[in-house]
């Protein structure tokens, strides 16, 4: 009986080698307990020298390796620190950066990514804890005044969506680290560490973030400070960006105008109606939302450029 797709005793003291279920592979690492961290920048005229997060450059490993024997079906699993994708005891496949799970999950075999996570979950509920006593303090006010104002009713929302975005980050984090194989399905290839020609690398693309190249092609994984990151789901983040910045304009316009409603309205009803100061907060609202659409808008070139592998090979300029 083959041993199942996994690291292995590469036959070396200290390094691991990849069985694909019926032979060994080029692949070969140093054994988890001795990867190196990752290399603190990457010059822009060649490959990072080594692979981070644990994920190894791979090196052909003596002809003489024998296949790794399979271990019997009562040895108990340990927790692994080989980023890939893992079966989780009780969801999709999901990605394993090394120490913990990510975003990235797999819905009928396609690799995609959840509705909403954060790589500090920490910071998810502060924000919410922050949103909740903003939204408590404008709700408070609001019932003391005479006027009725909802004026609370946006900062409520964003506490509970900031509260949403921490427990299923929270749930995410949580589930059990992997004690199975990584699963070697093609849609996930090639990975970081596949090395198919010469000057495979971690590659620059950006001034905190780095791509695999494997020697002929990109590979769909970046390097930044938080680890490994898979980035197939590129094309639906683009259109949901594109989609948001389009009802933020289109939001932002119909505020606007319903402000200058209100400003005229109140001009000829004269100076103590209620319409000419609603119709100025509409409209500078409506301004400033539209400049938070102009913001995000110059952001989505750099999301693209990180989310979407170059056209080209590396050059000796850099990305």
């Amino acid at each position: 009986m083959n041993a199942a797709p996994g690291w292995y005793d590469a036959g070396t003291p200290g390094r691991v080698r990849w069985w694909d279920g019926q032979q060994w592979t080029a692949h070969e690492a140093d054994a988890p307990a001795a990867v190196a961290a990752p290399a603190a920048s990457a010059p822009a005229t060649s490959p990072v020298s080594a692979a981070p997060a644990s994920v190894p450059a791979p090196a052909p490993a003596p002809a003489s390796v024998p296949a790794p024997t399979p271990a019997p079906a009562s040895a108990p699993a340990s927790p692994t620190t080989q980023p890939g994708w893992y079966q989780t005891p009780a969801g999709p496949a999901r990605w394993w950066d090394g120490t913990k799970w990510t975003a990235m999950r797999t819905k009928d075999g396609v690799p995609g990514t959840d509705w909403a996570n954060v790589e500090q979950v920490g910071f998810a509920w502060v924000l919410g804890v922050v949103f909740l006593m903003l939204g408590g303090t404008q709700l408070s006010l609001a019932l003391m005044s005479p006027s009725v104002s909802f004026s609370a009713v946006p900062t409520l929302l964003l506490a509970v969506l900031w509260f949403a975005i921490a427990a299923q980050t929270t749930a995410i984090v949580r589930i059990p680290a992997p004690t199975s194989a990584p699963l070697m399905l093609d849609v996930f290839r090639p990975l970081p560490g596949e090395q198919e020609g010469a000057g495979a690398g971690w590659y620059p693309i950006t001034a905190s973030t780095t791509r695999w190249w494997t020697g002929t092609r990109w590979s769909q994984y970046t390097h930044a400070r938080f680890g490994i990151r898979p980035t197939f789901h590129s094309e639906k983040t683009r259109t949901m960006m594109r989609r948001m910045i389009v009802g933020i304009f289109v939001l932002a316009a119909a505020v606007v105008v319903a402000g200058i409603i209100g400003i005229v309205v109140g001009s000829l009803q004269g100076t103590d109606d209620l319409w000419t100061p609603i119709g100025w907060t509409l409209a500078v609202g409506g301004v400033v939302f539209a400049g938070a659409g102009g913001l995000i808008a110059a952001m989505m070139a750099t999301q693209v450029r990180l989310l979407f592998p170059p056209n080209e090979p590396p050059r000796v300029a850099g990305y």
